[in-house]
């Protein structure tokens, strides 16, 4: 028997994405509710262009479980290949647009899709190492390319199959730092989704009123879940653009009349860093999300002073289901605190060996969900991973933090081999891994440095070979097109040996994490003046 879902004791009214898209657009017909990229739609246009794809998808032989991958920069086809892959049973999988090289391999390897949807910039770098991939159908978004077009998916006169999907089901996949090793997909149930929804209407206490407006990624969990699918539970429209811009970010809140935005990190550091000027206020936004934790204090402190908009602070991470399971509301008693679950799950600080720890003492973030299909099923691919973070009972996050005696969350910092630098979550072991192999490396540790604009920067101790030149602008160099931009180094500093543990003879990365900058040869340095100019770069 089959008994309907309820959260906090109130029925769920949908499960899964296309049945929450079938009833927007049943209820708003042709009324333009999201745009993408400059792009206005309807959720009857969402729903009916899903179908096509679907459909035409099907005829081609996809079906339940398969993997459908977008690799494309915010785009109205994310959504449209999302919606169709749910309503087969499918799987979609959006890739970070800033794959190159050995981590777009991995990636693809890894989920092993039947059809990739890109867009003509980035199917460039699928032709680098098509060679190396394993077969898939691969649709351009853009007509004229090498590649069938993205259109051919839109075409009519397929039926589509009925397919009988649950909240429980595997829907997305999504590739994160995860807490070891290489970046691993993260494989989340379609209630998730609504869940993640749900929680946004709870934590930015939405009224009819409400734009949200969104500078996030939709290969990311964030920019899923606060751009598409909490606007769509809360019923409010949405506008998402193609990337964020420090200096026209408050004329296009102005534009959308936006009243909730989603900021993160660095970015609040970049809009206080803007010329002040009269329209710092001449806005309707209310709210943002706050992921805060990785920045001066003064400065969240000097964004709500000038520009008038409070923060919903955060902790989350995809595996727990993405964003919003920990949520500090604008009227909490502690503002610096990441917050409390609601409801949502059970969190709890534990040490080494999976013990509790008291109030205010650091130990590692762990939580557990209070109801089923919220958090992910596992990491795709990947069991032994999947166990090794589910171990016990509870998700273990590989992050640190302390829970105070009213059990608000303190979220402190990230576990040794993981840094967050501008938004994007790095695998220390991932960066050394291509880094190795850079003629003239012998060792290479990396580790995050702070950052001037909060969270961190990619630093690189090198030692290497004996009797080798090999300098700093070469490494980096030689690291384009091997992984993504936002991870090559942006410190690079020889040392003749790294300080490891007596016991363990481990290296010991909080040392070298202490270590100043001074003096250390910096990527972003200026031509002129800095303390290592360009002219070592090969040419």
């Amino acid at each position: 028997m089959t008994t309907k879902r309820s959260v906090h004791g109130v029925p769920v009214q949908w499960e899964t994405l296309p049945a929450l898209v079938a009833a927007r657009a049943a209820q708003h017909g042709d009324a333009p509710r999201l745009t993408v990229a400059g792009r206005a739609m309807s959720y009857r246009e969402l729903d009916a262009e899903s179908s096509l794809v679907a459909a035409n998808l099907h005829r081609l032989g996809v079906g339940r479980g398969d993997r459908i991958a977008c690799f494309l920069r915010n785009a109205p086809e994310h959504l449209v290949t999302w919606v169709a892959a749910g309503k087969l049973g499918a799987i979609w999988v959006p890739l970070n647009a800033g794959l190159v090289g050995e981590d777009l391999v991995h990636t693809l390897t890894n989920a092993a899709p039947a059809v990739l949807v890109v867009d003509a910039e980035l199917a460039e770098r699928v032709a680098d190492v098509e060679d190396r991939l394993p077969p898939m159908r691969v649709y351009q978004v853009e007509e004229g390319g090498r590649r069938p077009a993205f259109a051919e998916l839109l075409e009519p006169g397929t039926a589509l199959p009925a397919v009988e999907v649950s909240g429980g089901d595997p829907a997305v996949i999504i590739y994160t730092g995860g807490t070891t090793g290489l970046p691993k997909g993260a494989l989340l149930p379609h209630f998730a989704w609504i869940a993640a929804g749900m929680r946004y209407v709870e934590a930015f206490e939405t009224k009819p009123d409400d734009v949200h407006y969104s500078i996030l990624t939709l290969f990311h969990v964030g920019g899923l879940m606060l751009g598409v699918v909490g606007p769509m539970v809360a019923d409010i429209p949405t506008v998402i653009d193609r990337r964020f811009s420090g200096s026209n970010f408050w004329a296009r809140a102005r534009e959308t009349g936006a009243t909730i935005v989603d900021l993160i990190g660095t970015m609040v550091t970049v809009l206080t860093e803007q010329p002040e000027g009269p329209g710092d206020r001449d806005h309707r936004v209310r709210v943002s999300l706050g992921v805060t934790g990785q920045i001066p204090p003064a400065v969240s402190e000097r964004f709500v002073e000038r520009f008038g908009a409070g923060f919903v602070n955060v902790y989350s991470l995809t595996e727990t289901g993405g964003v919003l399971i920990v949520n500090n509301r604008m009227d909490s008693p502690k503002p610096r605190a990441n917050g409390l679950t609601h409801g949502w799950a059970e969190v709890a600080i534990l040490d080494d060996g999976d013990q509790p720890m008291p109030p205010g003492v650091s130990g590692q973030i762990a939580l557990r969900p209070r109801y089923p299909d919220i958090f992910m099923s596992g990491y795709f691919n990947a069991p032994e991973r999947t166990l090794e973070c589910l171990s016990n009972l509870w998700l273990h996050t590989g992050d640190l933090g302390h829970l105070d005696e009213d059990g608000f969350l303190f979220f402190t910092g990230r576990q040794a081999h993981w840094l967050r630098r501008r938004g994007e979550n790095i695998s220390a072991y991932e960066v050394e891994s291509v880094l190795s192999h850079c003629p003239g490396v012998r060792e290479v540790v990396v580790v995050g440095a702070p950052s001037e604009k909060g969270e961190e920067e990619v630093k690189a101790f090198v030692i290497r070979d004996p009797g080798c030149e090999v300098v700093p602008a070469a490494i980096a160099a030689w690291c384009e097109g091997r992984m993504a931009a936002f991870k090559i180094p942006r410190f690079i500093a020889f040392v003749e040996e790294f300080p490891r543990s007596v016991t363990k003879r481990e290296v010991e990365r909080h040392k070298l994490r202490a270590l100043p900058n001074d003096g250390v040869w910096d990527r972003e340095a200026p031509v002129s003046g800095g303390p290592h100019p360009r002219e070592d770069r090969p040419r």
